[in-house]
């Protein structure tokens, strides 16, 4: 519980510092008590429909805990969270500020915290400035994978005071500390309306607000050329408030990177259009609502064409050959090799993962023409027949946003399917080149075969003469004998010849036997494995096919049980045939 804390001296006039010195009646006790436990957000939310039951609230809470070490910086000097007040009451045109703390967070929203005179235990707030006709509040990060360079505290004080709807949360998960990009492929659309009948607590005549309001939160995604050369999809996370009363808005801008908020400075800058920062009338202040979202579509169509021109030159660069090379027997003039495959399939992902960001884009632009046109005709929105044509001006200009992200489309499809035929060549020529060096190779062997022969062919010639050579040259026959002129012939000398040389003969030919033997087994136990393997695949899509047919059958609502019973063995049969020899089932 906070102690009471007096309210702060208001600084002088200018144009970055409120210049009111005027505290406002005090908060009514439900709101005020809401924004008094900002750190319990969104649990802590005045609930405006039925979907913001305390179950998925719980649930956002949860989720925020998760998140809150990577998403959140931790070093409180890098703290910083960008104010653009436009029409402040008091102070003029134009109220600035970077807000680096709490504390001064809470003295450029102009709320104190303080002890509840009636109920002591719990904190109350009071307020001393009304909201702006219009207030940007801009998030952002480093870069897209650093965390947000907000508290966790602060944030939630932003939400809880100007009651943002919790499906905000959702597009926020996919900023924060990361190693690599997370939900790239996630768009959205949420929209809430409150246009008759809001929580009295809701209206709070003090800070200007109603109660009766519509807001909206999405994402949209664009593309930025790094420093190094290469593409990154980058995400933005747009809030967007309306009174329908008291016509003020309210924007929050979550990106990594200040190159939205730069944008949005010169929209609403001394150069900007009158028409984008006109508050004169009822019908102005709404006009100028919708000029931001302009700004955002445009933003994600940018550089979309430059991104797809890029992967076309890498798809050219890395397989024009395998088109426009000459491709005659022994001529390539380069060969494919499977890090050659892999990088066609990077890019074949990236354009994939284009096509979706962009499909993305599309519907949350569409959502956001269809929700406004359904605005216009509303019969609780007062301005609804005043602006019809501004309305009608506004979903056309977002027809042609979104016809040029079709288009793009349309040009990452083509560049696909180019991928993948591409891709497809390369694979049929490294087969031809391996075709190639087994026909080479066969045509060796054949030479290889034919000098074997001529070898195994003068060995035969020779053989006789060698064996006869060798075995005159044993003790078996001598011819340097003096007594024995014509030679002498030694029976011992040939008896033991014959022990030694038949059984190893009869030796060698069995373990040649024996060995071919084996490895013949060794071949068959291989070949009935994979035939085994074969029918048990056979066996296992026959009972998915049968399975798959008993499902169909219970799922019929109109066949009669006969016309099932028939069905089903007749059908059975035809698929078992492969097993049962051409028997029905039954059989």
């Amino acid at each position: 519980m906070a102690a009471p804390v007096p309210s702060p001296a208001p600084p002088g006039a200018s144009r970055n510092h409120p210049a009111s010195t005027t505290t406002l009646p005090p908060l009514t006790g439900r709101f005020s008590h809401s924004v008094a436990e900002w750190i319990e957000y969104p649990t802590n939310l005045i609930p405006r429909t039925a979907g913001m039951n305390p179950s998925a609230l719980n649930a956002y809470r949860r989720k925020l805990n998760a998140a809150e070490s990577n998403l959140f910086t931790n070093d409180l000097n890098t703290v910083e969270v960008c104010f653009r007040d436009l029409e402040v009451e008091g102070v003029g045109n134009l109220a600035k500020r970077n807000v680096h703390d709490e504390l001064k967070l809470q003295r450029w929203l102009g709320i104190t915290k303080v002890c509840d005179p009636v109920d002591p235990q719990r904190d109350i707030i009071t307020s001393s400035k009304k909201d702006p006709k219009s207030r940007f509040i801009y998030i952002y990060a480093e870069h897209s994978r650093d965390p947000l360079r907000i508290q966790r505290s602060m944030l939630t004080m932003i939400l809880s005071y100007h009651q943002v709807m919790p499906e905000y949360l959702d597009f926020l998960w996919s900023f924060g500390r990361q190693s690599s990009p997370r939900d790239v492929r996630f768009s959205g659309f949420r929209q809430q309306i409150c246009l008759k009948k809001p929580p009295t607590s809701l209206n709070i005549e003090s800070l200007g607000r109603s109660g009766r309001q519509y807001q909206m939160s999405y994402n949209l995604k664009g593309v930025t050329l790094k420093d190094d050369g290469e593409w990154s999809i980058r995400n933005a996370a747009f809030c967007h408030q309306y009174d329908v009363i008291t016509n003020r808005a309210l924007w929050i801008v979550t990106k990594g990177g200040v190159d939205l908020y730069e944008d949005y400075k010169e929209l609403t800058g001394a150069d900007g259009r009158p028409e984008d920062k006109a508050f004169g009338s009822d019908e102005e202040c709404f006009v100028t609502s919708l000029s931001p979202h302009l700004l955002f579509s445009r933003w994600s169509t940018d550089d979309w064409r430059g991104f797809l021109r890029w992967l076309e030159a890498e798809v050219d660069n890395d397989a024009a050959l395998a088109v426009l090379g000459p491709r005659e027997e022994g001529l390539h003039p380069k060969r494919y090799h499977p890090r050659d495959i892999r990088r066609m399939q990077i890019w074949e992902e990236r354009a994939n993962e284009a096509i979706v960001v962009l499909e993305g884009n599309v519907e949350v632009l569409s959502a956001l023409r269809q929700f406004y046109l359904n605005l216009g005709s509303d019969d609780r929105f007062p301005l609804g027949q005043k602006c019809l044509g501004e309305i009608r001006d506004f979903a056309s200009e977002l027809e042609a946003t979104i016809s040029d992200l079709k288009n793009n489309i349309g040009r990452a499809k083509a560049l696909i399917q180019t991928t993948v035929d591409r891709k497809e060549l390369m694979k049929q020529y490294r087969g031809d080149e391996s075709a190639e060096r087994v026909h080479r190779l066969n045509k060796n062997m054949e030479e290889e075969a034919i000098v074997v022969r001529i070898v195994t062919l003068v060995t035969l010639i020779y053989l006789p003469a060698t064996f006869v050579s060798t075995f005159f040259s044993t003790d078996i026959i001598k011819y340097q004998v003096e007594d024995f002129p014509d030679g002498k012939f030694n029976n011992m000398a040939m008896y033991r010849w014959l022990q030694v040389t038949l059984p190893l003969t009869f030796l060698t030919l069995f373990a040649a036997w024996a060995g071919k033997a084996w490895a013949s087994s060794q071949s068959g136990e291989v070949l009935t494995a994979e035939r085994d393997d074969m029918v048990l695949d056979d066996k296992i899509r026959i009972g998915e096919r049968l399975l798959g047919l008993g499902q169909w059958v219970r799922s019929c609502r109109t066949p009669t049980q006969s016309t099932a019973k028939t069905l089903l063995p007749t059908t059975s049969a035809g698929l078992l045939g492969p097993l049962t020899g051409g028997k029905s089932a039954a059989g």
